[in-house]
């Protein structure tokens, strides 16, 4: 969302009683519209990109320029009122750049592999959001993604000066420009939100609050006193462990937050282990089969096809989950649910604590544009008007001011009367532009903008022993597809915690040795071998 996440995605929306929020990975950043709400200091990530925003985009060259239609891929579903925010967008395009923008949304539980598709069969489109967290280095690897090395500056200027040429080239690939880096947060250290007026009710203080027992014992004493606070799990769920296994370690995953990839390093040491076959992981399902087991959780629910963002404004039973730190959205969180359950009232706490997590220091996410686009200069010109214009950005990210959102001064928004964010049109900040250019929801609390500052501030990371490395995967893509097939297969189902704790076992027994049948030792040691390699350079 991670960085991106960044699940959402990756905003974190705690959905899961006992302790899953939005780590099922929205992106690096993954996932809130919510940029910071206070002035960070730069960073080697994301303060490159250090321009103020504003109305000074430059105009393109005088000359008329041939009417074009810009096709833009995004994960998702299409938002409330694309048609008419569309048509207002399209006509301040065509007067600034002679262009208009076709947007097809595509499911996210098929949009990596439909991004590999599409751009197998050559289909024409211009331009898609990717990450590391999705499938970047593949499309990389592949060929899918248009050298823009002697077209960025030229017809992006206000972006790429406001990046900075230390981190566009922070971020080359293999010595050129591909992905255009978006600027978020430079990682998630796991943090628990919660109701914070249940949690006064039953006489708990933020303090209490430290390890995921700490967590999982305050859902039990609810749930003893209260059978209707049971948990669910969201139609996102794909399982938690991310957020669960390493609490309090420094980790990173090869490649980074592929959470279904055999491969990570722990406490910035260059040893790659398989995170399946670890202690740490197992006592992750332990611990989801005791609260399963214990009530907890709905256990209807692993069916579920509710998604993070409508129960974040619907779900007044849940009391709280473990995942990504709020990027500006409590205050949000708690008007929507108090209007369900009056009182309610959302806060956060930071569950590692002078953990000191490690970061690459690069860009999660980045904007992308296709080798079939026929025109790359104009999606560029586009680009830079989304970084440049407050009016172009607050439509497109926003929609029309008055149905789909209030301007709150020149970096704030709230949702007219009546609405919220399921009922209005809204695109991702993390998709398509830096985090400091979107606007911060007007009911952002003051924990808000203190998380904010601690995500995006350096002092509070340590750079990766790997920075800068990127995993190969082209000599063992027959066993990442094998195992990525049994990951698949077993992950949801285990980090639920479903099922007696026998038949917690015989899973676990047969998906490691599904693991080694389909190759996982021989991702490891791929991995293991390339990162040896980079380290000798």
């Amino acid at each position: 969302m991670k960085k991106v996440f960044f699940k959402s995605a990756l905003f974190l929306l705690a959905v899961i009683l006992v302790t899953v929020g939005c780590s099922n990975g929205k992106g690096n950043n993954a996932g809130s519209s919510s940029p910071p709400a206070v002035s960070p200091e730069p960073s080697a990530a994301n303060s490159a990109d250090t321009s103020v925003s504003g109305d000074n985009s430059k105009e393109p060259s005088p000359q008329k320029l041939n009417q074009v239609s810009l096709k833009l891929l995004l994960p998702g579903d299409k938002p409330q009122h694309y048609d008419e925010v569309m048509k207002v967008l399209n006509e301040k395009l065509t007067e600034k750049i002679q262009a208009t923008l076709d947007i097809q949304y595509i499911p996210w539980d098929s949009y990596k592999d439909q991004i590999l598709v599409k751009l197998a069969a050559g289909e024409e489109f211009d331009f898609y959001y990717d990450g590391w967290w999705q499938n970047y280095a593949q499309v990389l690897t592949k060929g899918g993604a248009l050298d823009i090395s002697d077209l960025f500056e030229k017809n992006a200027p206000d972006l790429y000066n406001g990046l900075t040429a230390a981190y566009v080239d922070t971020n080359r690939y293999n010595g050129k420009i591909y992905g255009i880096p978006v600027p978020g947060p430079l990682e998630y250290p796991m943090a628990y939100i919660y109701r914070a007026d249940i949690a006064e009710k039953y006489g708990y203080t933020p303090d209490m609050f430290k390890t995921k027992e700490d967590v999982q014992n305050f859902a039990f004493k609810v749930v003893g006193e209260d059978k209707s606070r049971v948990g669910k799990l969201n139609g996102e769920f794909t399982g938690n462990y991310q957020a669960l296994a390493f609490l309090g370690m420094q980790r990173e995953y090869v490649p980074s937050n592929d959470f279904n990839s055999p491969g990570m390093l722990l406490n910035n040491e260059p040893k790659v282990i398989n995170q399946f076959e670890t202690d740490y992981y197992k006592s992750v399902l332990t611990y989801a089969n005791k609260g399963y087991n214990g009530g907890l959780i709905d256990k209807d629910s692993l069916f579920s096809k509710s998604t993070v963002a409508t129960d974040a404004n619907t779900d007044a039973k849940t009391i709280g989950g473990i995942g990504n730190p709020s990027e500006g959205n409590l205050g949000d969180r708690t008007a929507a649910i108090s209007k369900i359950e009056p009182g309610a009232r959302f806060e956060q706490v930071f569950l590692e604590q002078g953990t000191k997590m490690v970061s690459s220091f690069k860009a999660g996410n980045f904007t992308v544009l296709s080798p079939s686009s026929n025109n790359p200069e104009r999606v560029l010109m586009f680009l830079n008007l989304i970084y440049a214009d407050k009016d172009i950005r607050d439509t497109y990210l926003y929609g029309i001011e008055g149905q789909d959102f209030v301007a709150v001064g020149d970096n704030q928004f709230k949702y007219p009367d009546g609405l919220d964010r399921t009922k209005v049109f809204q695109n991702e900040w993390w998709m398509v532009t830096p985090w400091k250019n979107a606007r911060i929801p007007a009911t952002a609390t003051d924990t808000d903008k203190a998380s904010i500052a601690y995500i995006t501030d350096p002092n509070n990371f340590v750079k990766s022993v790997i920075a800068g490395f990127e995993f190969n995967p082209d000599a063992v893509k027959s066993e990442i597809s094998k195992v990525g097939a049994v990951v698949t297969e077993y992950r949801k189902v285990l980090e639920s915690g479903a099922g007696t704790s026998a038949q917690l076992e015989s899973r676990y027994a047969e998906f490691l040795a599904k693991l080694k049948k389909a190759g996982v030792d021989k991702i490891i040691a791929e991995k293991q071998r390339q990162i040896d390699e980079f380290l000798k350079k």
